[in-house]
């Protein structure tokens, strides 16, 4: 809906800006409930999109854990292995796009990405137990990947709560030169 909305004809914007100045101008009365409708406003869609986007984290990973527990008996070591590879790093591409295309800026886009990570993470250790002698080897070999990627992950999300990326996650030096 907020897409739709910012999609719209900028008329619709400028048609909603002057609606909402000229309320309180033309009826003072009413600035307490404006002020509180606006809040409410506010606070509902930020809990939409959190929600929103713990929904689309919880498939991702739930499609991630699925393509490592489905593997065959039959697979070598190095079979599943490279099928386990493959599975985190289409995860870890659809997981960097996503925190992208939803993040407001460079760390918030870092902190949806490490939440996803941390996400696979403990649904891995949580589907371990349980898992066949293949199916364990997968997950093993994907939680050692994964580990690797978690790494960055922090020093990139601590850089960015530092400000020290650019747009494209490059990390600056002193100097803001990348």
């Amino acid at each position: 809906m907020a897409e739709d909305f910012l999609k719209a004809d900028p008329l619709k914007f400028i048609g909603v800006g002057v609606l909402g100045l000229a309320i309180p101008i033309f009826f003072p009365a009413l600035r307490p409930q404006l002020a509180a409708l606006m809040k409410a406003g506010a606070k509902l869609a930020l809990e939409a999109e959190f929600d929103a986007d713990d929904a689309l984290a919880d498939g991702l990973v739930d499609t991630a854990v699925n393509a490592l527990l489905h593997v065959s008996a039959q697979a070598s070591e190095q079979e599943l292995c490279h099928r386990s590879e493959a599975t985190v790093n289409r995860f870890l591409a659809t997981a960097r796009a996503s925190a992208a295309r939803r993040g407001w800026d460079q760390q918030d886009v870092a902190h949806r990405y490490h939440k996803r990570l941390v996400k696979l993470d403990h649904a891995i250790s949580r589907a371990h137990p349980g898992a066949r002698a293949p199916q364990r080897t997968a997950l093993e070999h994907a939680s050692k990947l994964l580990k690797k990627h978690h790494a960055v992950s922090e020093r990139r999300l601590l850089d960015a709560s530092r400000g020290n990326l650019t747009a494209s996650g490059a990390k600056l030096d002193a100097h803001g030169r990348g």
